[in-house]
């Protein structure tokens, strides 16, 4: 950690009083330790997580009124969009309290913003990437157990379920496998690699197949971008995976295009149910956290569920997005990730040598992504609060190297008029 918590110079705004110089390298520390911790939780337990970001970002706040300055707030537009949206079908909604609670998810959002205002060199964030892939290991050994001590059927889930597991997994694994493809080698890289062996069969461990596809569109991305030849074994590896694998995982493996699977049958169904949803309210939705209810008035006459059988969200992020908050909300959502991959691509493209540690943040952001997108085709990993937050950290790695070099070219930015 002593490289996260080094040196902090004083703000080059306005002059501080004596008191308020004492308490800036105090603050700015606890922000850089509460963010670490909330990304070290979020493998452990939504609470600590939620409690250790609220801490940061009220930290953060404290930096702002000590030292105004303009802020480098990418996304801006789309996100804000996204946020009246969802607060519009809230006001619209039929039960509008249970939405309004929901809205509170929108302040995650502020990781996204915080990270990039305060990390402030590549160094440092390469330090918290590397820290969550830890305690993420961590993690994954605990779930190894979970397998060793209720059997090979057993669905690895952590202490935060599998599907959610299996969801940070797939951001955490692709990390891991753009530090090693990008990143220079050297003496603390190399526990990088039985670390990304055990998240794998961790992540293959929650027979988590919506987190499955996301890493295989991940490292599709990752390989054409540093070494397109080892496309070539992709598919050699995902059979060799497969025959090594534990029954209930080749099982997993097996439904995959399954249309008679039942699982795929209620995912199906309830796609039906959030496109009904949506002819029915098309601009504003019915509102967040009223799915379960939903759904259910909503579901087909043959669909495979018992009636009493109720699900609170609809396997699939634009399909719920749309349901709940609109075309006008799914719209914004959609902006955002254009915009995202669109203004990442631009940096990865001026970041110069493909062997770089700015390459390794800005590829690994990029092809999280994707990875995460992709999943969402098949889960609502979007509502998944331990999921987003370490994803808008993530996200923040590209715009944090483009800050950084913007930085070392004009200085550092001045105070607010």
């Amino acid at each position: 950690m002593s490289g996260l918590l080094s040196s902090y110079d004083m703000p080059m705004g306005r002059p501080l009083t004596h008191r308020q110089a004492k308490m800036w390298p105090t603050v700015c520390r606890l922000t850089d330790i509460a963010l670490a911790l909330s990304l070290c939780f979020a493998t452990v337990s939504i609470s600590l997580m939620q409690a250790a970001y609220i801490v940061a970002i009220a930290c953060w706040l404290l930096q702002l009124y000590l030292n105004p300055h303009r802020l480098h707030l990418p996304l801006l537009i789309p996100v804000c969009g996204f946020a009246l949206a969802s607060l519009l079908s809230t006001f619209t909604a039929a039960h509008p309290w249970p939405s309004l609670i929901e809205s509170r998810n929108l302040f995650e959002w502020l990781v996204f913003y915080l990270a990039i205002d305060t990390l402030r060199s590549e160094a440092r964030a390469t330090l918290l990437v590397r820290l969550l892939i830890a305690s993420a290991t961590v993690m994954a050994f605990y779930g190894l157990w979970q397998v060793f001590e209720y059997g090979s059927t057993f669905r690895i889930a952590g202490t935060i379920g599998y599907m959610t597991l299996g969801g940070q997994l797939l951001l955490i694994c692709t990390l891991v496998l753009s530090q090693l493809l990008f990143h220079p080698p050297s003496r603390h890289w190399f526990w990088l690699i039985p670390a990304l062996i055990i998240l794998l069969m961790t992540l293959a461990g929650t027979q988590t197949r919506n987190a499955w596809l996301g890493f295989i569109a991940a490292c599709l991305i990752l390989l054409s971008l540093r070494h397109r030849v080892f496309l070539l074994g992709l598919p050699v590896l995902c059979v060799l995976v497969f025959v090594f694998a534990p029954p209930a995982v080749q099982n997993r493996i097996r439904s995959f295009g399954n249309l008679q699977d039942i699982t795929v049958q209620q995912r199906l169904s309830m796609w039906r149910s959030g496109a009904r949803i949506t002819r029915d309210h098309p601009w504003t939705g019915v509102g967040m956290g009223v799915m379960r209810e939903m759904e259910i008035r909503y579901r087909p006459s043959d669909a495979p569920m018992r009636p009493e059988e109720s699900w609170g969200h609809l396997h699939n992020n634009a399909v719920q997005i749309a349901a709940e908050r609109g075309l006008i909300g799914l719209s914004c959502w959609i902006a955002i990730w254009g915009v995202f991959l669109w203004r990442g691509w631009y940096v990865y493209r001026q970041s110069g040598s493909p062997g770089g540690r700015d390459t390794a943040l800005v590829a690994g952001s990029l092809a999280c992504v994707i990875g995460f997108l992709a999943g969402g085709m098949f889960e609502y990993n979007f509502g998944d609060s331990e999921v987003v937050t370490p994803l808008y950290f993530i996200m923040a790695l590209p715009f944090l190297t483009r800050a950084s070099e913007t930085a070392s070219q004009t200085g550092t930015s001045g105070p607010l008029p």
